[in-house]
């Protein structure tokens, strides 16, 4: 299953969180996590784009999860460099396990994965460029993935500490 969502991403994660104090009626409190204002707006903004696109039933894992999110340029981009290139590599925040954390518990609350641990391949690719939203594409790895995954390790040879 793959699908673009013509969007401009969300910047806010999972780390939007603030610590609220709970009074309990004997006088007792407590602190307790809770989602920042921006947190609740992006999975609302990322739920009602993705609920469109809910399968049936969860894709069986394990699952190869592709995300690429993309921002639109920014004023502070060059001209000559949006006429240069479609897109180019977002290096500012949020950073892509952060970003990724976010959608992947959606997709598991909106029923598209059955569970995060049940992902066992994730990439996550950020840009900035002249078609913002999310590319999305889930897939259930098959005997072929499986076959590489029982070859050597890969191993970085030639590089010694210094």
């Amino acid at each position: 299953m793959e699908f673009f969502l013509p969007c401009v991403p969300p910047r806010a994660t999972h780390h939007a969180k603030k610590i609220v104090n709970i009074r309990l009626r004997d006088g007792r409190s407590f602190a307790k996590l809770a989602d920042k204002p921006e947190l609740v707006s992006a999975r609302e903004t990322w739920i009602s784009l993705l609920r469109p696109y809910m399968p049936p039933a969860p894709i069986a894992p394990p699952v190869s999860l592709t995300l690429e999110l993309t921002w639109p340029w920014r004023s502070s981009d060059p001209k000559r460099l949006r006429e240069k290139f479609d897109r180019i590599p977002c290096e500012v925040k949020p950073d892509c396990t952060n970003a990724a954390k976010t959608i992947e518990d959606l997709l598991v609350v909106l029923g598209f994965i059955p569970g995060d641990e049940k992902v066992a391949e994730l990439i996550v690719r950020k840009f900035i460029g002249n078609r913002p939203g999310l590319a999305l594409r889930i897939a259930t790895i098959g005997p072929l993935w499986a076959a590489e995954a029982t070859k050597a390790p890969f191993i970085l040879t030639g590089i010694t500490a210094s």
